[in-house]
């Protein structure tokens, strides 16, 4: 039988493939039992040894036909279709139980803050998050590239990186301070803006899962007011220039130097 191989606090561990997964995803602990290599594999960054967890979790072959639907004739893996499903419920666990919420968004960090990029696919949210690494060098890391939690702790907002980082697989296992979320949208000139709160509200309910369960969408409530309160809002409107960084680093970052305010 095949091995996981983990490097853990400086030794190195061999799991044997299809034994339960013991990882730690935005500071909480899950046993995974995977069925397939994919999702050992995918989650050998935070996996977390000699620790309790605080969840259980199991993918039946039912749930992996129900992720097949979804992907609308995709040929994905068995073992792919599964780790989407065991993700799915992790982030279902979170906001449930620790008051976090998936984002769909490049989120990097810059001088110890989190910056959120978010846009639907195809926009170019990865694309500029690049343009800003190009710009700022070792200034800015990923946190994640397409999946990153948000959690709500002790009254304070934290983005977490998670496994689930994109087709680049940019992101790190790391926890930082939210300070920022801003939408993209394409355009010819490049241009950034302040938004309120309600036109934010919106852009996260299109890029995060809307629980199904009343006592979980008052939660999720909750933590997107949380979000919304803490967090600078931004529109940024641009195109795929190198310069576009520039003008979301000097609106948001910066400190508004040419960030225009609605009026």
């Amino acid at each position: 039988m095949a091995a996981l191989c983990v490097n853990f606090r400086n030794f190195t561990y061999f799991i044997q493939e299809g034994s339960p997964l013991l990882v730690n995803i935005a500071d909480v602990t899950f046993e995974i039992n995977a069925k397939h290599k994919f999702t050992e594999n995918l989650c050998a960054d935070y996996v977390c040894l000699g620790t309790v967890p605080e969840f259980y979790i199991e993918v039946t072959p039912s749930e992996i036909e129900a992720e097949r639907i979804k992907t609308q004739g995709e040929n994905f893996s068995d073992g792919y279709l599964e780790s989407i499903a065991v993700f799915r419920k992790i982030c279902d666990d979170i906001l449930k139980y620790k008051q976090g919420i998936l984002f769909h968004s490049s989120a990097v960090e810059v001088d110890g803050k989190a910056y959120l990029f978010t846009a639907p696919s195809g926009t170019g949210k990865s694309t500029h998050a690049r343009l800003l690494k190009n710009f700022l060098k070792d200034r800015m890391s990923y946190i994640n590239d397409d999946k990153p939690i948000i959690r709500v702790i002790d009254g304070e907002c934290f983005v977490y990186g998670t496994p689930w980082n994109g087709k680049h697989r940019l992101g790190s296992n790391v926890k930082v301070k939210l300070q920022a979320i801003c939408e993209i949208r394409r355009d010819k000139e490049n241009r950034i803006e302040k938004i309120s709160s309600a036109e934010m509200l919106g852009v996260i309910f299109r890029q995060t899962v809307i629980p199904e369960e009343l006592q979980s969408m008052d939660e999720f409530i909750k933590i997107l007011n949380d979000i919304i309160k803490q967090a600078e809002l931004f529109r940024l409107y641009c195109n795929t220039d190198p310069k576009a960084a520039e003008t979301s680093y000097y609106g948001m970052i910066k400190g508004g130097k040419r960030c225009q305010k609605r009026t």
